[in-house]
């Protein structure tokens, strides 16, 4: 039996014990191992408030019918979204080269017009029937010259706006796709490794390359209509985040690998205020690393942001002022609905905090069940909140279901492949991404 097909008849396997409990189901939390602290925050992550005395409301659940870019939307606000009251399998599909020791999956997959769109390891672009997973059709995004350049990251990322899907490469290239056959409409060339998801609104594509140059390009043709640039720092994490862009206020927030979190206006490039997401604290090497890898999510005149390194602040969006702040690091996008924040730390601590005022609601901690030695490889994803449950992956192939109103672990599943990236929610469809390249589908 080929290698391939195993693969995904161990993926179908998984779906069906995921059918069986059901993700959104009551399962007894029985995992093997222990909660292991990877980063040794010192701060205290202990509630700010006594336990029932905070009721969280939560905003109703709404059927989205995109995903369009890394985050959701441009100002990765998505909110409460909604899916069935219990996933069952849908499909599964493989859309090229996973991770392995010569490449890396990065990018998320995107959502729009009933089809899902992905970038694999080598740079091929897909795109997927949202209903079955029957491939429509795949693009190799190849540099200029023909010729294979070396890049341990091929496929950056993808945003889907006005039926076309934009896909920025570590060759250094943006290019403009027609969605519906994959035909090449425009390429772009920075002239610099790309490592992040571009983020596209009002005719812009707003692109960040590796030594931290940020630039807007016009989505029509791929002309460039301004850049910006910071220091560069490097040592950094792979990949990066994808910028903010609130189009009612022409601004875009874009964090950089030296942990600065910039606005600048969009329609200008100028730049409006500056912070820094780094702790004075040093606990380890680790601690060292200044990058900020989780998106910062923009909600009304308010900024959320955290940075590897222990900072989680609320930021005034016109001014640049912080309202409050924490010491806690993650790689992931806080999620925010209503009046409430999530985050999922670096320490497996999944955090509720009122998004007001930075106080914790409540702390879970997200078990991972790695073995001792290889606890420094394990990392996790989400949270996405559906349809009253808080949805976190692990890099070693656990998915959890946990209450936003008491952090409570509802249910967990493992799964054959560690799940690389966070989830994508769409028509009531969760799609969750492996390492190995492969979109497992649950409706």
């Amino acid at each position: 039996m080929p290698y391939k097909s195993y693969k995904l008849i161990i993926a179908g396997a998984v779906l069906c014990s995921l059918t069986g409990c059901g993700l959104f189901g009551k399962e007894p939390l029985n995992i093997d191992g222990e909660r292991i602290n990877i980063i040794g925050e010192d701060s205290s992550l202990v509630p700010d408030y006594a336990p029932n005395e905070v009721k969280i409301r939560l905003p109703r659940p709404y059927k989205n019918t995109r995903w369009s870019q890394n985050g959701g939307n441009s100002q990765h606000l998505m909110g409460h979204l909604e899916t069935d009251a219990k996933l069952k399998e849908l499909w599964n599909s493989s859309f090229g080269e996973g991770t392995s020791k010569r490449d890396i999956l990065i990018a998320s997959p995107a959502v729009s017009n009933q089809a899902v769109f992905t970038i694999d390891a080598e740079g091929i672009v897909s795109a997927f029937r949202l209903d079955n997973g029957e491939r429509i059709w795949k693009r190799r995004l190849k540099p200029a010259n023909k010729e294979e350049k070396s890049s341990s990251i091929k496929g950056a990322g993808l945003a889907v706006f006005n039926k076309k899907v934009y896909a920025t490469t570590g060759f250094g290239d943006v290019f403009c796709l027609d969605m519906f056959n994959g035909k090449k409409l425009w390429r772009t060339s920075l002239e610099m490794p790309i490592r992040i998801a571009p983020t596209v609104a009002a005719n812009r594509v707003v692109v960040q390359t590796l030594d931290n140059t940020l630039a807007a390009l016009d989505a029509e043709d791929g002309s460039i209509l301004w850049r910006g640039q910071t220091d560069f720092e490097a040592t950094t994490i792979v990949g990066g985040t994808s910028p903010a862009y609130n189009t009612d206020m022409d601004v875009i927030i874009a964090a950089f690998s030296n942990g600065e979190l910039r606005a600048f206006k969009a329609s200008t490039g100028t730049p409006l205020w500056t912070d820094l997401l780094v702790s004075k604290k040093r606990t380890n090497s680790l601690a060292e690393i200044t990058a900020i890898k989780a998106n910062p999510v923009i909600d009304g005149g308010k900024v959320f942001a955290v940075g590897y390194n222990s900072v989680l602040a609320a930021i005034d969006l016109r001014t640049g002022s912080r309202i409050w702040e924490r010491e806690t690091g993650s790689t992931n996008q806080p999620w925010v609905a209503g009046e409430y924040l999530f985050v999922l730390t670096n320490d497996f601590n999944l955090l509720a905090l009122n998004k007001n005022n930075g106080k914790i609601v409540w702390n879970t901690a997200i078990p991972t069940g790695e073995d001792m030695e290889e606890k420094s490889g394990v990392y996790g994803s989400g949270p996405v909140l559906a349809s009253d449950r808080l949805i976190v992956a692990t890099s070693n192939g656990y998915i959890f279901s946990v209450s936003p109103y008491s952090g409570e672990i509802i249910s967990y599943i493992s799964t054959s492949d560690g799940i690389s990236q966070s989830p994508v929610v769409a028509d009531g469809t969760t799609i969750f991404t492996t390492e190995d390249a492969e979109l497992l589908a649950y409706k």
